[in-house]
C-alpha cells in the first residue's frame, strides 16, 4: 500500500495518476480535489518544495475521483511532479501552501514515452470475469486475461502486470515469461477490481529494473514498455447502483465506459446526475461535439439550445405522447476553462473534461470535425445519424427513427 501520487499508465503524450483518498468522502458530499503539476526542474529534483518557490499548473479542482489523465504533456526531458489536495471554499486558489498537498509517492518524477518507444507498445490486454472456473478461495472470482500475439522477431514470452484498481496498490507481477496469449488469475477478492497490463519479453533484454516502474512505465535498458492498462475488471456496484442501471437503457449505458461514479455533469456544471436517471425513460439520445473557440459550433449551440427546450417543453405537456430527448456534450476545447464558461450556457448534460470517457466517445463518434451532432436510441445506444448538423432540428424527423412520429402533438 502507498500514501501519495502513483502512476498507472503513460504514452509519449500523457500521464495517468492516482492516489489515496483524502478525507471522508460521503455519498451525499464527496471529495473534492485540486490537482495540479509542474516539469522536474532536473535529473536530481526529487519534488520536494519547502520553500514554495516552484510554480505548478492547476489542472482541475473539482475533480470527484481520485483518478486523473494529464494530456499533452511535452518538452519536459526530466519528467513531471504533480500534487493532490482536498479542495474546499476557502482553498481553491493554485497558490495554497505546498504543506497542504499530497506528493509522489516515491520521490521521482513521472515520465512519458518517447514516439519509438510508443510505437512498440502492445494493445492493452482483454480482462473478463471467468464463471466458467470455480475460485479455491471463498468470496473470490477468476478473471481471464487475454492479448495478442506480439510480431517482435526475438519474442521468448509476455511478462505480466496487475494491480487493484484503487489510489494505494502499484503494480505488481503475475509472471515473469508466459509463452502463450491467454491467462487465469484466480482468488481476485477486492471490489475495487483489478487492472492488467502486459509486455513482450525478448531475447537479450538487458538493463531493465522493476524499480523503474514507480515512474514509467518502462522498465529502462532495451526493455519495451508495457501495454495500457486493460479495462478494470471485477469491480463491484453498490446495490442501489446496481438496480437502478436496469432501467432499459443497458445498450446505451456501455458507451460510457470509465465515467467517474458513473454520472454526468448538469446545470451547466452545477450539479450531476447518475447515468440510469439521466437516461431514465429517454427516446433518443443526441451527442454534441462542440468547442468555444469554434465559430460555427457558437452559432449552432443557440440553435441546439431552442430545440432542447422546446422538445422538453412539449414532452412536459404531453409525457405520454412525445418523444423524449437528451443531449450529452462532449467538449472538444483545449483546456478546462474553455469547457467550463462554455457549458455554463447549456441547459443539457455533460462528460466532465477531465474524464477519459470524453475523448473515447470524441473518438468513437469519428470526429473529424465539429459541431458534430450525433443521434442515438435511448435503450439501445444504435446510431440513427452521424450527424444532424445542416440539416432541419426537426422533433418529427428524428421521431421517426424510434417509428413513431410524436411531434405532432402540440
Amino acid at each position: 500500500m502507498n500514501k501519495g501520487i502513483i502512476l498507472i499508465d503513460a504514452d509519449d503524450t500523457s500521464i495517468t495518476v492516482t492516489w489515496s483518498e483524502i478525507g471522508k468522502p460521503s455519498s451525499s458530499q464527496p471529495t473534492k480535489y485540486t490537482l495540479q503539476y509542474r516539469p522536474a526542474t532536473s535529473a536530481t529534483d526529487n519534488g520536494i518544495d519547502s520553500g514554495g518557490q516552484l510554480t505548478y499548473q492547476s489542472l482541475s479542482s473539482e475533480l470527484t475521483t481520485n483518478t486523473a489523465r494529464k494530456r499533452n504533456l511535452t518538452g519536459a526531458g526530466h519528467g513531471f511532479f504533480f500534487r493532490v489536495s482536498a479542495t474546499t471554499k476557502s482553498q481553491n486558489r493554485v497558490d495554497k501552501s505546498a504543506m497542504d498537498y499530497m506528493g509522489h509517492a516515491h520521490r521521482r518524477p513521472f515520465t512519458v514515452l518517447t514516439m519509438m518507444e510508443q510505437s512498440q507498445r502492445m494493445p492493452p490486454p482483454v480482462a473478463k470475469i471467468d464463471s466458467s472456473v470455480a475460485s479455491p478461495q471463498p468470496n473470490s472470482y477468476v478473471a481471464h486475461i487475454s492479448w495478442q500475439a506480439s510480431a517482435e522477431p526475438l519474442l521468448v514470452g509476455y511478462k505480466l502486470q496487475m494491480r487493484e484498481s484503487n489510489g494505494t496498490s502499484s503494480w505488481s507481477t503475475v509472471a515473469n515469461c508466459l509463452s502463450g496469449t491467454e491467462v487465469r488469475k484466480k482468488n481476485l477478492t477486492s471490489s475495487s477490481g483489478y487492472m492488467f497490463r502486459v509486455r513482450p519479453v525478448l531475447q537479450g533484454e538487458t538493463g531493465g529494473s522493476e524499480e523503474n516502474l514507480v515512474a514509467s512505465v518502462n522498465e529502462g535498458g532495451n526493455v519495451i514498455p508495457y501495454s495500457s492498462a486493460s479495462d478494470v475488471v471485477g469491480a463491484r456496484s453498490s446495490s442501489k447502483s446496481s438496480s437502478s442501471s436496469s432501467s432499459g437503457s443497458e445498450g446505451l449505458l456501455r458507451l460510457f465506459k470509465r465515467l467517474p461514479d458513473n454520472k454526468l455533469l448538469a446545470k451547466g456544471g452545477m450539479k450531476s446526475v447518475s447515468l440510469s436517471e439521466a437516461f431514465n425513460k429517454v427516446d433518443l439520445v443526441f451527442f454534441y461535439a462542440s468547442a468555444h473557440w469554434c465559430g460555427p459550433c457558437r452559432r449552432f449551440t443557440p440553435q441546439l439550445i431552442k430545440f432542447y427546450n422546446d422538445a422538453k417543453a412539449m414532452y412536459a405537456k404531453a409525457p405520454g405522447r412525445t418523444t423524449k430527448i437528451e443531449v450529452v456534450f462532449l467538449s472538444a476545447d483545449h483546456d478546462v476553462n474553455g469547457f467550463r464558461s462554455y457549458y455554463a450556457s447549456m441547459p443539457w448534460l455533460a462528460v466532465p473534461f477531465d474524464a477519459d470517457t470524453r475523448e473515447i466517445l470524441l473518438s468513437w463518434m469519428k470526429v473529424k470535425g465539429i459541431p458534430q451532432l450525433m443521434c442515438l436510441d435511448g435503450r439501445t445506444g444504435k446510431v440513427y445519424e452521424t450527424n444532424g448538423v445542416g440539416r432541419a432540428l426537426d422533433l418529427a424527423r428524428f421521431s421517426r427513427y424510434i417509428g413513431r412520429d410524436k411531434s405532432s402533438m402540440r
